[in-house]
């Protein structure tokens, strides 16, 4: 006795597994490339993400250290280092600083304002950076005098300053020992204030 397959009756389940395989098959398909389209969506978005996030930290970066140049500015300007010259000020620190001292003798003269230049000295565009010449001339009871004006000056006022040249003769005899009621030092120096113009 021959088993025969009946066709007919195997016919709709066939088509019908058929379709739903391909149906299957096509799900898979659109299903991995809707996963690889996300993905790629998903990853673009980390990226952006992390990109504004650097950005955004360097923008906090940024603004503190705005901040912290500002209130520098600030302290700049208020203390006469940038903006006009404050000639007065200068002359009120020198003046204070030998209450203190009390050398026996201190004489000033201030020369005009002249641009500030040095060797291989650049500043950028729009800043103008001059200076004011001082001369100085003192009577000092010994060496140690024209260090202490020099260092209470620094302390006294924030502008800045250099001494540009100082010269100390010494007014009493050598074999004479010092006497620490009068001078028994002269000094001639020149103190240059610097002064920042930002245009």
């Amino acid at each position: 006795m021959s088993n025969k397959v009946d066709w007919s009756y195997l016919k709709p389940p066939l088509i019908l597994f058929g379709v739903v395989l391909l149906i299957a098959t096509l799900m898979i398909f659109v299903g991995a490339q809707y996963e690889k389209l996300h993905q790629t969506q998903y990853e673009q978005s980390l990226s952006t993400l992390r990109t504004t996030h650097t950005k955004y930290t360097k923008i906090i970066n940024d603004i503190d250290l705005l901040e912290q140049y500002r209130n520098q500015f600030s302290e700049y300007r208020a203390n006469g280092l940038v903006g006009s010259e404050r000639r007065l000020s200068w002359v009120e620190s020198l003046e204070s600083t030998n209450e203190t001292l009390q050398l026996p003798n201190i004489s000033y003269h201030l020369l005009p304002q002249e641009a500030f230049n040095r060797p291989n000295f650049r500043v950028k565009r729009g800043v103008d950076i001059k200076s004011s010449i001082m001369d100085l001339k003192m009577s000092l009871l010994h060496e140690d005098d024209l260090f202490t004006l020099f260092e209470g000056l620094r302390q006294s006022i924030k502008t800045i300053f250099t001494v540009e040249s100082c010269s100390v003769n010494r007014t009493s005899p050598v074999s004479s020992s010092l006497d620490t009621q009068s001078a028994n030092l002269s000094s001639s120096c020149q103190l240059r204030w610097v002064t920042i113009d930002v245009k």
